[in-house]
Order: structure tokens, then sequence, then C-alpha cells
């Protein structure tokens, strides 16, 4: 259990550090885009097909590190009133039909990504199997990480992302209480001296 969650969270790391170079990729191409063509005159062809692919990676990238950090907008008001067994109940049902739907997309872009297309992308002659890499790749991390998921809570006690991510919160909190104390200390130093100044201002006149 500790080897797959070990996994799961430097896995999880990488692919941040991905789309952060990802992100920069697409910023640098749309400026080169927009000079080349503002500027200079003479638009770059390939930078908005490059900019339109980079941004397909992203998107998968980011679903697979929400679906990690359990991040996903839900409105899970109703179910939180809810009995606790009806949650539990649930959540398992959640999440086997994500794993279904995660398996379901794995096995339908690796069908296409191993297909023998001879269709190539108009400005930078991508193939176009290449498109469907990133949608296979994070769909099987996500299975993958939904399976630790639930065998966390089988097993628990290894969840190192959710170790980590409660360590950043305390750390976090600790932050805000030593600034909010120092800027406790500043005001009741400014209200001391505004008092001391007050009074000398009586005494004098």
């Amino acid at each position: 259990m500790k080897i797959l969650n070990y996994l799961v969270f430097y896995l999880t790391r990488i692919l941040k550090f991905v789309g952060n170079i990802t992100l920069i990729a697409i910023l640098l191409t749309i400026t080169f885009g927009i000079i080349s063509r503002y500027i200079f005159s003479k638009p770059f062809t390939w930078t908005e097909e490059l900019a339109t692919f980079l941004m397909v990676n992203l998107g998968y990238i980011s679903g697979a590190i929400v679906t990690v950090a359990k991040k996903h907008i839900v409105a899970d008001f109703l179910i939180q009133r809810a009995p606790k067994k009806l949650q539990t109940t649930v959540l398992f049902l959640s999440r086997f039909i994500a794993i279904s739907v995660f398996l379901m997309i794995c096995l339908s872009s690796y069908r296409m990504f191993t297909s023998t297309s001879v269709y190539r992308s108009a400005s930078l002659g991508l193939p176009r199997q290449i498109y469907y890499i990133p949608l296979f790749s994070m769909s099987a991390f996500m299975v993958f990480a939904i399976i630790v998921d639930v065998l966390n809570d089988i097993f628990p006690g290894f969840n190192i992302q959710e170790i980590a991510i409660k360590k950043e919160e305390e750390l976090s909190i600790k932050e805000e209480l030593i600034e909010a104390r120092e800027a406790k200390e500043k005001i009741d130093e400014f209200l001391n001296d505004s008092q001391k100044a007050i009074s000398k201002d009586n005494n004098v006149g």
C-alpha cells in the first residue's frame, strides 16, 4: 500500500511540474503568434495548432491532478446531511462510476492512438494518434489513483497525499497565526505610541 501511495504522490508531483511547463509553453506560443502577426505582419502558421495541442494536454493533466487532490466542484450540501451509511454508499457508487467512465475513455483512446491513420495536422504534421496519448495516459492514471484511494479507505494510514495536504494546511494555519500575532503587536505598539503622544501633547498644553 505504501508503494502504491508513493507512486500516486510522486507521479502527481511530476504532473504538476509538466503542467507548469506546458502552461509556460502555451503562453510563449501565443505570444510568438501575436508578435509575428501584429508586429512583423508574418504570422507563424504553427502557433495556433501547437497552442491547441498543448491546451488539450494541460486539460487532461489538470484533470488528473484534481482527481488525486479531490478538488472537483461538487454539490454535496444534501449528502453531507444524510446518514453515514448513505454517504459511504454514495461515495462507493461515485468511485465505481468514475472508474467505469475512465476505463471506457482509456480503452477507446487506446484504440484510437494504436490505429493506422494517415491523417496529419496541417501545420506541424503531427499524426492524429498523438492527440489521444494524453487522454489514454491520464485516464489510466486516474483509474489507478481512484483504486488506490479505495484501498486507502480499506487500509487506512498510508495515504501520503492526504498526510502531505494536512501538513501543508497545518503549516499555513501556523503562518497565519504568526502573521496575525505580528499584526496585533504592531497595532498595539501604534496605539501605545499614539496614547503617549496624546498624553505628551496634553501635558505640554
